[in-house]
Order: structure tokens, then sequence, then C-alpha cells
């Protein structure tokens, strides 16, 4: 669609058009760690909320999100292993392009497809826990 400065839209329109654009928007949720890959330092994990409701009301769950890379800290020659389990909280995030050439070269790459604040570009970063679970931590 192109617009040019005659163009008026009502603001019901553009309220409409608002909350399309920001219901397929992924910036970043809360997570349920099903499983944990400690040589690929990667994840599968449930997003902790529900997605869209349906006409009829009833809430849609995001898929299970696979081989999502956990955030641990390294630099070049230490790191830090984590012992993440299943049933541990993550907080995913999902980047602003595709990255999965960066993800398999660690260089920077041109992102191979113009897919933007997707669920397959999800980060984890263990050890976001909510009220409920902060004082079972040792």
């Amino acid at each position: 669609m192109i617009i040019d400065s005659s163009d008026t839209f009502s603001p019901e329109l553009l309220q409409a058009l608002k909350k399309d654009i920001l219901s397929s928007l992924r910036v970043a949720l809360p997570g349920i760690v099903q499983s944990y890959d400690p040589e690929t330092r990667t994840a599968a994990v449930q997003p902790a909320v529900r997605s869209r409701v349906t006409s009829a009301g009833a809430p849609v769950p995001f898929p299970l999100l696979r081989e999502v890379p956990v955030f641990a800290p390294r630099f070049s020659d230490d790191s830090i292993r984590l012992d993440i389990r299943p049933g541990d909280m993550c907080l995913l995030i999902f980047a602003d392009v595709n990255t999965e050439g960066w993800y398999e070269t660690g260089t920077a790459a041109v992102p191979p497809s113009g897919r933007r604040h997707d669920l397959s570009d999800a980060f984890a970063f263990a050890g976001i826990w909510p009220k409920t679970n902060r004082g079972d931590a040792p």
C-alpha cells in the first residue's frame, strides 16, 4: 500500500491497523524450559502465556520453540555452565531480524529472509522466575 499526503484514514481504520500490527509483533515472552542440551546450549521452550484468542473466546497456545539458544555468559576462554532443567523459567527475546546466518556462522551476515520478530528467532535468558517461585531458589 502506498500512502500519499492526500490520503485520509478514519481513526477506526488506523486503530484496527495498529492492533493488527502489534498482535503479530513478538518482543519478549516468559517461557518454561521443556528440555535442555548442555552440549549445544539450546533448549525446547514453551512460551508461558497464551497467544491470540479465537473468535469463540478460547486462548490459543504458542507452539513449542525448539533449539532456542540459551544465554550463558561466555568469553574468549571462559564460560559459565548452567544446570538448566525442565520446568526452569526463562525470558524469550525475539530478534529484530532473521538470525539464522549469524547463528550458523558467527559472522556478520545478511538475513536470509525478511522475517522480523519471529518465534523462530528466539533467545532464552534462563533464571527469570515469577513471584510465586522466588522463595524456592537456593
